[in-house]
């Protein structure tokens, strides 16, 4: 099988188990490197080995474990999931992910950010912000909301398969439901637009097959539709689709830069989880808000007990 061939049927299994575009993309580029570095190799070496030496090559690159996990990854679903080949031994080639803090910005730069960021390209990005601190969502998560997903009469909204494929269900601050009620106003404008264009709303998966009005649906509408219609890279149709997260990001950096301060949109998380569990909020049902499968991972967020550990140069004074 040549590359070309190769790079086809990943994509082709991987639409077949419903993988975002974007990890889609991510491990075809793996591919396309791998094709390329075993060219250099003996075809009698066993498959095993050749991925040994590729993400050996890597580590001399020095690239991070994740990046090196993220290709093995790749790889692996190839052999095993559109070869059907079982490969022997392959947990062995795995690198070891560093154990890093997670950094949570004090509540007081939190602050600063929400009065200062901006609405970026008339997209309503404060709100976005608003919803990444204040739910603990992923970047992602606030985008693909749905208007089917909201229950603003429970103060709750769903997210549909998250990390890991998992819904979950998230409680909605007070203090945000006007302007979500605001939001959904306007996202009506463009949906009552799209039904009078016929631009159809982007179903997951193949639903506008099985339920063809459904891409018409208002309760099919995203919360945060993009503003102008967009060419579906699979099916290359035009449809409609939710904002980007590169504007969330952009809306960020610049109030940051004006602020003088070093935030990432995901460390609004971080700071979720950390400024509730300082607030003594229960760790168990923080886990259940964030999706983390392990209480670990929550518990991941507390330094507190570390930091209250007297040090015994004190004593000593």
């Amino acid at each position: 099988m040549n590359a070309i061939s190769a790079e086809q049927k990943l994509r082709e299994v991987a639409r077949l188990k419903h993988f975002a575009l974007s990890t889609e993309d991510s491990y075809a580029g793996w591919l396309r490197r791998y094709c390329a570095y075993v060219k250099k190799l003996s075809p009698a070496l066993a498959s095993e080995r050749k991925m040994e030496l590729f993400l050996t090559a890597l580590a001399k690159d020095d690239v991070s474990a994740s990046t090196q996990n993220q290709a093995f990854n790749a790889l692996l679903f190839f052999y095993q999931d559109c070869l059907g080949q079982k490969l022997q031994g392959v947990d062995s080639l795995r690198a070891k992910r560093a154990a890093f803090i997670r950094r949570a910005p004090p509540e007081s730069e939190v602050r600063s950010l929400l009065n200062d960021v901006r609405d970026e390209s008339a997209y309503p990005v404060r709100l976005i912000v608003k919803l990444l601190y204040g739910c603990g969502l992923r970047i992602t998560e606030p985008l693909s909301i749905r208007i089917r997903d909201l229950d603003l009469p429970g103060s709750r909204f769903i997210i549909r398969q998250g990390k890991g494929r998992k819904d979950r269900m998230v409680a909605i601050p007070c203090l945000l439901i006007r302007e979500i009620e605001a939001q959904i106003a306007t996202a009506k404008v463009t949906w009552q637009r799209d039904v009078a264009a016929q631009v159809p709303i982007k179903l997951p998966s193949r639903m506008d097959r099985k339920y063809p009005g459904a891409k018409f649906s208002w309760h099919w509408a995203w919360l945060f539709p993009q503003i102008a219609p967009c060419q579906d890279p699979r099916t290359d149709q035009t449809v409609r689709w939710h904002m980007l997260e590169s504007c969330v990001q952009r809306a960020v950096k610049n109030s940051c830069r004006r602020l003088n301060l070093d935030i990432k949109p995901h460390e609004l998380r971080h700071a979720y989880a950390t400024h509730s569990l300082n607030h003594q909020q229960n760790p168990r049902a923080i886990q259940e808000a964030m999706g983390h499968k392990s209480l670990e991972t929550t518990m991941g967020y507390m330094h507190a007990e570390t930091l209250s550990v007297r040090s015994p140069l004190e004593t000593l004074a």
